[in-house]
């Protein structure tokens, strides 16, 4: 019986440890599929499970131009220049492209699929991804793939991948933190992989009626992602720095972001303050630079960097505002 127990076991480890290897090999060509490809033309949808589903098209040429139009923004980059429209202001900035700026438009769940064709490395080919065999959908066989995009399994990324150019036609982002369970799904409708792409694709055209703005007044309600950026800006405005330390695992963050950031009334504080954003999965030093132990942690900082006031964890908005409105003296 024993002798049996232990067989059982060996072959359930193998499993895991071939599922995992398949896993790791699948991400492994998502990735070089997406790296080697002259273009990449895609139009999708993001439908947050109980929430309102929304659009994005994105448009990618190598070797650095990309395009991505959502319901309240264009972004264009053509090589040289990344413009920035917004939609409901009908107001843009464009400033000098580099290849940081370019590879940072993918920092979110949904572009994040896509990074890959910039960024080689963007996405983990080591560790907990799995395989979960095959699922046929949309007339497409798709390869699924779950991966653990944090250490403790807090956040859980599923790939479904096109068996035939192995990228992927659907993924879901689940978060299961602190008692807080999140999924959003990506639902590509339409995705054609390589072939030429025009450069007139990637020439910004200002829409009828709109104006072009400082850099000061396009960034005054924007979220920075480095801190130095935020500092510089506050300096020049004469503002404090509000930081949002956060990581995408993390549960009470989703809450923060959907219950306040994502309101009019946020937008109204960038009278006061600098939004900055720090990934502490991304940034671990300046993390650690501030003592950062829990997420989310909020910091009201001088324009040097210098703490004024710190709040760690979320309840409520009420409960927010009433630490931020103290912290400012408002």
């Amino acid at each position: 019986m024993r002798r049996a127990f232990v067989l059982l076991a060996v072959a359930a480890l193998a499993a895991v440890i071939f599922a995992q290897g398949q896993g790791n090999q699948l991400l492994a060509n998502y990735n070089k599929a997406l790296s080697d490809a002259k273009s990449l033309s895609t139009n999708y949808k993001i439908i947050p499970v109980g929430g309102t589903p929304s659009e994005v098209t994105v448009e990618l040429a190598k070797p650095n131009m990309a395009k991505i139009d959502t319901s309240s923004e264009l972004i264009v980059a053509d090589g040289t220049t990344i413009t920035t429209y917004n939609k409901a202001e009908k107001a843009y900035f464009k400033k000098p492209q580099t290849d940081a700026d370019l590879k940072a438009l993918f920092k979110s769940d949904d572009l994040g699929l896509w990074a890959g064709f910039f960024n080689s490395k963007a996405i983990s080919t080591t560790g907990t991804a799995k395989s979960l065999g095959t699922k046929n959908r949309k007339g497409m066989t798709l390869n699924v793939v779950e991966a653990w995009a944090d250490a403790k399994g807090r956040k859980t990324v599923t790939f479904y991948l096109n068996s035939q150019d192995g990228v992927v036609r659907q993924a879901e982002i689940a978060i299961n933190d602190q008692g807080v369970k999140d999924t959003t799904v990506i639902d590509t409708k339409t995705l054609t992989l390589g072939g030429d792409a025009s450069k007139d694709l990637f020439a910004f055209k200002a829409p009828e009626g709109s104006k072009e703005v400082s850099w000061e007044e396009m960034n005054s309600a924007k979220w920075f992602y480095n801190l130095d950026e935020a500092k510089a800006f506050a300096a020049k405005t004469g503002k404090k720095i509000f930081v949002d330390f956060m990581a995408t695992w993390c549960g009470p963050c989703k809450l923060l972001d959907r219950d306040v950031f994502q309101k009019e009334d946020w937008k109204k504080m960038s009278k006061y303050v600098v939004f900055c954003k720090i990934d502490v999965d991304q940034q671990p030093s300046v993390m650690q630079a501030y003592n950062v132990e829990a997420m989310p942690t909020q910091m009201v900082l001088t324009a040097d960097g210098a703490v004024l006031a710190t709040k760690v964890g979320y309840a409520n908005p009420s409960d927010f505002y009433s630490f931020l409105n103290g912290a400012l003296g408002i």
